[in-house]
């Protein structure tokens, strides 16, 4: 672990300008190897020995449950059951595991490995440019804004005490449940036709992912040190085997060296004196492509995709190492993968700047393209899963792709980590020209923006000079099909392509005229609707399998927490008391009445989570107040009022 760290030698910039024109004959994103991260000297040796370490001993592999032909399968069940565990369950072999993948993270040869790669180029001037585009030229309005926001971190003591109410034994197990139930929100509201329990131990093992990223980090999560994220880990790590699962612990591993290196090149950057000239020397500013690349990585995108895309109700679209290749020939699939680092990237816009956190793509845009580029990239981000689910270019997954793109709109806005209601609450009564920035939006405004945009074609969101990917009509009247428009997106989120045109007609009209009503009325008036969002929920599930016994039995709670999602989180439930777990209570809440969902058929499952999503970020994001719009068009106008004319 740490101590197997030695000194690493950064880059110089005429070095940074070698590995960024090799970075640009990258062609397989999921591919360390392709991506010249394993490329430094004794970097494979020390993947291979920790590859070896891996094999479990004569007489510790139980009963096979699965079957060695599948890239990923249990060998035994999960003795563990979220939210209602008392312990969490541990084995030497997964503890010996763990501790084999994280030593390997911090194994020098694999870190300076790493530090040589065109990514890591890229992450080294884009650091530069939005320290000189971005913090040096626009210090004193990020520094209000870094002022009014709780602080980053912290996360794990607060939500211990609710898990020792619920359930857990004692604080020394709530830490590790806290963790590993933290991701599987992710897995269970991403990967909705998936098999619960292996998504769960795919959860598992990710938390070694956090593990390196958390501990000791500005904004750590509370959890502990190492031993409380192995603790986490171990059960993922002795129930799961297949090509493709280790597969994603080396992918794991390069992800973590990727994050220990980039805490190397932070400091360095910091004292670099002409940031402009660096930048020159280095290649020239990191253009929107070459940033995504880098990125990929850096937000884990490979290993958090790979496990559960391993699994047989993905198999079909992808290879034998879970990659989703799609993505490389429709823009709107990948577009819409990207989405999970982009709903990062808008809940992270203050708390990266007070961290000093300069990988983040709506920060790099406000400092390459100006205050305008991040205006309207929430509505973007809309856009982007309307249009995957509408996509016939013929390719496989587009079905799939939107429901991740619903399922991390939901994850960043729910999970606590990134305290998303406290964040817009504590900056919307700040007062003053932040007050203004980021209040909801006006009646009778708030349709036309989110309706009236539209994507240009491509697979970003930005052009080579920063420029967004995106038209919006905000200056244009009213227009009465705006609703109408909004409403037919939201039932294609949320109902099956073979559902009845009638039922669907009927779903539609319902939301309509509650879209009508989120346009127009006061602000005080907005909690009033939570309730008919729970009855469109309701009226959903009806048009999409009415003779279904369990849709009786289980989508009460999850209607209730579509219900407290509007109330919390879109309409502005008033100014959070500091002592209060409101937050702490709702996610638990929906990840467990999401989860249970899991032992259903499994048809009848995904067709409530299916609704449950749909409906769910339909009132977050189509009913134009949208939380990550609020987010991204506040710091634009922040910016552009600080800017001299």
């Amino acid at each position: 672990m740490p101590s197997e760290s030695r000194a690493v030698t950064i880059p110089g910039p005429e070095q940074v300008r070698h590995l960024r024109v090799q970075g640009e004959h990258i062609t397989d994103v999921w591919d360390a190897d392709a991506c010249g991260l394993t490329a430094g000297r004794g970097c494979n040796e020390r993947l291979t020995q920790m590859e070896a370490a891996l094999h479990r001993a004569p007489g510790e592999t139980p009963g096979v449950r699965g079957t060695d032909e599948l890239p990923l399968y249990m060998i035994q069940d999960p003795v563990y059951a979220p939210f209602r565990s008392a312990e969490m369950p541990r084995s030497e072999a997964g503890d010996r595991a763990a501790r084999q993948v994280l030593s390997a993270s911090f194994a020098p040869e694999i870190v300076q490995s790493v530090m040589d790669s065109p990514l890591l180029a890229t992450a080294q001037v884009t650091a530069a440019q939005i320290q000189s585009g971005l913090w040096t030229t626009q210090k004193d309005s990020l520094a209000a804004l870094v002022e009014a926001v709780p602080a980053k971190g912290g996360e794990v003591p607060r939500i211990l005490g609710e898990y020792c109410e619920r359930h857990a034994e004692s604080p020394l197990h709530a830490a590790p449940m806290a963790l590993r139930d933290f991701i599987l929100v992710w897995f269970a509201a991403c990967f909705i036709r998936g098999d619960g329990p292996v998504l769960d131990l795919c959860g598992s093992t990710s938390c070694l992912l956090m593990a390196v990223d958390y501990v000791a980090a500005a904004d750590d999560a509370g959890g502990g040190g190492h031993a409380t994220y192995v603790m986490a880990a171990s059960e993922g790590l002795s129930c799961l085997e297949g090509k493709s699962f280790t597969q994603a612990l080396r992918d794991t591993v390069m992800v973590s060296a990727v994050c220990n290196a980039r805490d190397v090149l932070r400091p360095t950057t910091s004292r670099i004196e002409n940031l402009n000239g660096f930048i020159e020397a280095a290649g020239g500013p990191v253009a929107p492509e070459e940033f995504m690349q880098a990125r990929w990585w850096d937000a884990a995108m490979v290993p958090y995709h790979r496990a559960p895309m391993s699994t047989p109700e993905y198999r079909h679209l992808t290879d034998e190492l879970g990659t989703f290749a799609a993505a490389d020939h429709c823009g709107a699939i990948k577009r819409a993968l990207d989405c999970a680092i982009r709903y990062n990237e808008i809940i992270d816009i203050v708390p990266d700047c007070a961290n000093g956190e300069a990988f983040n793509e709506v920060l790099l845009a406000l400092a390459s393209g100006g205050a305008h580029a991040a205006h309207g990239y929430g509505d973007a981000l809309a856009r982007v899963t309307d249009d995957v689910l509408q996509c016939e270019c013929g390719a496989s997954g587009h079905e799939e792709a939107g429901e991740i793109a619903m399922g991390n709109c939901l994850f960043y806005l729910l999970t606590t980590r990134y305290q998303t209601r406290k964040q817009l609450q504590s900056l919307s009564t700040a007062g003053g020209a932040i007050q203004r920035a980021y209040a909801q939006r006006p009646q009778g405004a708030r349709l036309k923006s989110v309706a009236s945009t539209t994507l240009q074609p491509g697979n970003l969101l930005f052009s080579d000079t920063w420029e967004p990917l995106w038209n919006s009509a905000e200056t244009a009247p009213p227009a009465p099909g705006w609703a109408n428009d909004l409403a037919r997106r939201a039932a294609r989120r949320s109902l099956p392509a073979g559902t009845a045109a009638c039922d669907r007609e009927r779903c539609e009209v319902m939301i309509s005229s509650l879209l009508d009503d989120c346009d127009n009325a006061p602000d005080q008036s907005l909690p009033a609707l939570a309730k008919r969002w729970g009855a469109v929920f309701d009226s959903v599930l009806t048009a999409a399998a009415a003779d279904h016994a369990s849709f009786r039995q289980h989508p009460r709670m999850l209607g209730e927490i579509i219900e407290r999602i509007w109330l919390h989180y879109v309409a502005d439930g008033g100014t959070p008391d500091p002592e209060e777990r409101d937050d702490e209570q709702l996610v638990m809440d929906s990840t467990q009445a999401l989860f249970d969902t899991y032992g259903l058929p499994p048809a009848e499952g995904w067709i409530i989570r299916r609704a449950f999503a749909g409906v769910a970020t339909s009132a977050i994001e189509l009913s134009g107040l949208s939380p990550y719009s609020r987010m991204t068009d506040g710091i634009s106008q922040i910016l552009l009022g600080s800017t001299p004319s």
